[in-house]
């Protein structure tokens, strides 16, 4: 007869769990108890707070010079009464629906945004009102706390006690960040149209409150795509919410995106800044306006000289033209670093910052064509091969996917037996394609991971496990500028390669260090292999594809162009500098070309070259000769 099992009793909660809860709420009460009943709070003055809670966050070169103080007096203030209620609608509807509604805290937004959030998996929506994100502007930082976050309610609820919802909305129309240096709707206002607030058409409104969620990303001079796209959903928000009669909506989503020409005033290395941001925003979890406005003293890699020659570069770049944004094209774009610690001593990311604000160093991805040839000679030699081994150019027939595949050299000529120095120098496409082959897709692929691609994709319907991809550059995302530069300085340093980086370290308010690289290096290739891919690279700029990056000697590189001619690299380097330089137009599928001369990587060698010379970094110490170990 088998026995009765035993009724279990019900597990409870565990006694410490349950007093580690306890207390957290009765924290959470405290804390509320004290902010509610703490007489500065009764007595919160906004218009006080606004004038102190901002103070300049300054950058310095690598020599302790400062480069720009970021938070310039851009904030004009305005009445509510003359703000548009076409914009104040359009950041309610986009923002804060439930405005008018709750009291400083929107219980029904905040399970809303909760809901969607464990529907997703992740972080999708925030639950914050108006008011608080005013709290946060004017009283704390945007790190996720509980503490901060039970003070940032408690001071939206008295706020809300103290002031109307008409005052609450100015100040934070006043006080919200929307890019380009500007605080405040005025100023944004004069940023981006050139007119006082109160002459903005509704789309000009719609764009301004689709800034608030990322001015960055959504800046109609660094994305006017995105820009675009942002501003006709807070149009849609408009209207969902009756802001907008239907044919006010029509009317305003056919109205274009007409911005100014310039955003503002550039400076030397305002590319290099806007680095640094995107850096420090992930690193250190803060928003733009915090680190804009955080009083923070910023201490970079920056050379002054090294950066000034960069933004010159792209002078004398022949013109094609405008695009239907009205940025010039082509394009181009130059990082340089010591390749013997990473630090990035220039970086530019276009012809003319003041024109267009994409830094296309780092913010793009695209096709690299033979510059990732060098990683295919570097696994060659890594299993045995030699600078004077030899393969046959010659016409080739290979099935891919079931179609035949007869790839051609770029001057579409056979030259028959040549040495791999040769066939780098002139980069030979049917000997990197037979490298491939001898070597295996996974050999390569892992050599060009290990050096720095880490943009390459492994798998996937679409993926660079291929001939194609690894001997010629066409891969399936591209890779930046930044990311193929810092790849090659391991060939310039003895096989080391180190992660780039831009700031070193960073000082708040009041003194205390709270940032500090670390850098990062690793062992890739053995110094022998590196001496050798250096000497052969050599060749590429004393008699090969990279001949006009002369008269710079005691230098090594590779030239670079994708299928069609789209876009045209060279990275080279000496024992003082490693430098990337691409060009190309932003509309990726478009030729290079201008006033009817066809552009690439001869072009990209030149400009390499020059920057080179007004460096100051050309006179190099090696001699990059090989002889057999």
């Amino acid at each position: 007869m088998a026995q009765k099992r035993r009724k279990q009793k019900p597990k409870k909660p565990h006694a410490l769990l349950r007093l580690t809860v306890g207390m957290a709420l009765l924290a959470g009460f405290a804390l509320m108890f004290f902010v509610f009943f703490n007489p500065w709070v009764w007595r919160l003055d906004l218009k006080k707070e606004l004038e102190k809670s901002k103070v300049a966050t300054t950058v310095y070169d690598r020599d302790n010079q400062p480069v720009v103080n970021l938070y310039a007096k851009t904030r004009l203030w305005v009445s509510s009464g003359n703000i548009p209620d076409a914009l104040k609608n359009a950041f309610i509807a986009t923002e804060d629906i439930r405005f008018t509604k709750h009291k400083g805290i929107d219980v029904r937004g905040i399970l809303r945004a909760l809901y969607q959030d464990l529907k997703a998996g992740k972080k999708v929506q925030g639950g914050s009102t108006i008011t608080q994100q005013l709290v946060k502007n004017l009283f704390f930082t945007h790190q996720k706390q509980f503490t901060r976050k039970i003070w940032e309610m408690a001071y939206a609820i008295r706020i809300e006690q103290q002031y109307s919802k008409e005052q609450i909305l100015e100040f934070y129309l006043n006080s919200i960040y929307l890019g380009h240096g500007s605080w405040g709707v005025d100023a944004a206002s004069r940023v981006y149209f050139g007119k006082s607030v109160s002459e903005l058409t509704t789309a000009e409104c719609a764009m301004i409150a689709g800034l608030a969620k990322s001015p960055e990303y959504y800046s109609p001079y660094r994305h006017p795509g995105a820009a675009l796209k942002r501003r006709n959903l807070v149009l849609k928000l408009m209207r969902t919410y009756d802001y907008l009669t239907e044919s006010a909506y029509q009317a305003a989503l056919k109205e274009p995106l007409k911005t100014l020409e310039k955003p503002g005033t550039s400076y030397t290395g305002a590319y290099f800044v806007d680095y640094i941001l995107e850096t420090l925003k992930k690193e250190m979890s803060l928003s733009e306006d915090e680190l804009r406005s955080g009083g923070y003293k910023i201490y970079t890699t920056m050379d002054r000289r090294v950066q000034q020659a960069a933004e010159g570069a792209f002078t004398d770049l022949a013109e094609a033209g405008p695009d239907r944004f009205g940025v010039m094209q082509p394009q181009g774009a130059l990082v340089a670093i010591d390749p013997h610690n990473g630090e990035i001593l220039a970086m530019v990311g276009g012809r003319r910052y003041s024109a267009a604000q994409t830094n296309r160093s780092f913010q793009i991805y695209r096709q690299p064509g033979s510059a990732v040839k060098p990683f295919v000679f570097a696994a060659a030699l890594e299993n045995g091969y030699t600078p004077d081994t030899k393969l046959e150019d010659k016409p080739l027939e290979i099935w891919v996917n079931d179609q035949l595949w007869q790839p051609q050299n770029y001057d579409d000529q056979y030259r028959g037996w040549v040495t791999l120095r040769e066939a780098l120098e002139e980069s030979i496409n049917t000997i990197a394609i037979q490298l491939v082959q001898q070597l295996g897709v996974a050999t390569v692929f892992e050599m060009a991971e290990r050096m720095g691609l880490k943009s390459l994709v492994r798998e996937g319907a679409k993926n660079d496990m291929g001939l194609a991809p690894l001997a010629l550059g066409g891969l399936t995302r591209g890779v930046t500028v930044l990311e193929l530069t810092a790849a090659y300085g391991a060939f310039a340093n003895e096989g080391i390669y180190n992660r780039p980086y831009g700031v070193q370290r960073v000082y708040d308010a009041k003194g205390r260090l709270v940032y500090q690289n670390k850098p990062e290096q690793r062992e890739v290739l053995r110094p022998e292999i590196a001496r050798t891919l250096t000497a052969m690279m050599a060749g590429v700029i004393e008699r090969g594809t990279g001949i006009r990056a002369k008269p710079v000697t005691n230098a090594a590189g590779k030239t670079g162009t994708s299928n069609r001619n789209t876009n045209g690299w060279f990275i080279g380097y000496n024992s003082n500098i490693l430098a990337g330089v691409w060009i190309g137009n932003d509309q990726a599928s478009e030729p290079l070309m201008a006033n009817g001369v066809s552009l690439g990587s001869g072009t990209a060698a030149a400009i390499w070259g020059e920057f080179l010379r007004k460096s100051g970094r050309d006179e190099a110490e090696f001699r990059p000769d090989w002889t057999e170990k």
